[in-house]
């Protein structure tokens, strides 16, 4: 009687570890669990890269004095400048807009006029001088479009666009020096 326990028992261990070795059926991985990941849309931004156009002419002035002196410059805009879209997937420059603000946060100025007075003050010391040259800060962004998957992933979709944004105005330049010099950035 033990003899037959013993076997039967042996026989639903082999039965069941054979069972464990299996592999899944084809259509029990295929379909995903109630776990899965709605196919859900989003949007990603990349920085891609920042410049710096001037909007004016360059001004300078020496100190005449012996020590540090704060010089005042007063200028105008001789350019104007817009913040532009470049539509890849779709989507309005307002919309890349909104996306970068929102992702980002960083306030994007839409565009800057012609003719506008910008002030800009330097403490120079004596005897040298101090350019400035008013400017934009222009930054590259790409927004890409983004979408989950069932098995919660991510599948890039393509780019929806590229911002090329003002994210600075109005920027100065600037140098000192003792004699003329070229204000950077």
């Amino acid at each position: 009687m033990r003899s037959i326990m013993r076997k039967a028992a042996l026989t639903g261990v082999v039965i069941i570890g054979a069972g464990l070795l299996l592999p899944p059926s084809a259509a029990s991985a295929s379909v995903p669990g109630p776990e899965a990941c709605p196919p859900d849309i989003w949007y990603k931004v990349v920085k891609l890269s920042t410049g710096y156009e001037a909007i004016g002419d360059t001004a300078g002035k020496r100190n005449g004095s012996s020590t540090t002196s704060r010089l005042t410059y007063e200028m105008s805009t001789t350019t104007s400048k817009a913040t532009s879209w470049k539509s890849e997937l779709g989507g309005s420059a307002s919309w890349g807009v909104a996306t970068v603000e929102a992702k980002i946060g960083r306030e994007v100025t839409d565009s800057t006029d012609k003719g506008q007075k910008v002030t800009n003050w330097m403490d120079v010391p004596g005897g040298k001088w101090g350019y400035t040259t008013p400017k934009i800060e222009r930054t590259t962004f790409v927004v890409q479009k983004w979408q989950d998957t069932a098995t919660c992933g991510a599948r890039f979709l393509g780019n929806a666009g590229k911002l090329y944004a003002i994210t600075a105005y109005p920027f100065f330049s600037e140098c000192v020096a003792s004699s003329a010099c070229s204000p950077k950035p």
